[in-house]
């Protein structure tokens, strides 16, 4: 199969007449890296959408097909939440999340109502505990392979008192070993949960 021939001038001039909110809801589909870039330097007025905060009320930062440093996702990811003014409700980081990023997204972003963190080493117990006390509308927990205890769980179940999903996947270093610490964490202060999804926990039937 032939790839499509290149768009032409007319073409590329139809995409522009698009009805604004029809390109608003086309670069947020896109994703926040590839937004930030290319598509806005495609023209003046995809630059202009591209920094109002309403593009960023939902922040994608999976790194699929770019390969970049830490470092620059890191302040990617923080420009990306300077745009949103305060008005993100929704960010998915992977791997390269750290404790001064969790900082800066929840000292910015009080309306924040979903959090996804996976493989963020770099996010210590204290770091989710000091974060989760400054998003109490947070209502959509996802943590994923990085190590964290029962601290951070209870202290995100008191602060953030309109939890509904927790999603807390970990990988097991000691196969065996059971415990029931972190189940008792959220059943002890997260009263309000609808949804829980546990995978590689080690709990024991009794803590079921």
């Amino acid at each position: 199969m032939h790839p499509p021939p290149p768009e032409s001038p007319d073409e590329f001039h139809d995409w522009l007449e698009l009805p604004r909110d029809v390109t608003a809801s086309i670069l947020v589909r896109l994703g926040a890296i590839h937004i930030l870039k290319s598509a806005q330097t495609v023209c003046s007025s995809w630059h202009n959408l591209c920094k109002e905060p309403p593009t960023w009320h939902t922040i994608d930062m999976r790194n699929s097909g770019w390969q970049e440093t830490f470092p620059k996702l890191q302040k990617m990811c923080q420009d990306a939440v300077d745009r949103s003014c305060g008005l993100l409700v929704d960010i998915n980081v992977e791997y390269f999340g750290t404790n001064e990023l969790l900082m800066h997204i929840a000292d910015t972003s009080p309306k924040l109502k979903r959090l996804w963190v996976v493989h963020c080493c770099g996010i210590s117990d204290e770091g989710l505990s000091q974060a989760a006390a400054k998003l109490p509308l947070l209502e959509e927990l996802s943590i994923s392979y990085y190590p964290l205890t029962k601290k951070a769980l209870k202290a995100v179940g008191r602060c953030c008192p309109r939890l509904k999903s927790l999603k807390f996947n970990t990988q097991t270093q000691k196969r065996y070993e059971e415990y029931d610490e972190e189940a008792l964490a959220i059943v002890e202060n997260m009263s309000e949960l609808r949804h829980l999804q546990l995978v590689g926990n080690r709990l024991t039937n009794d803590g079921l």
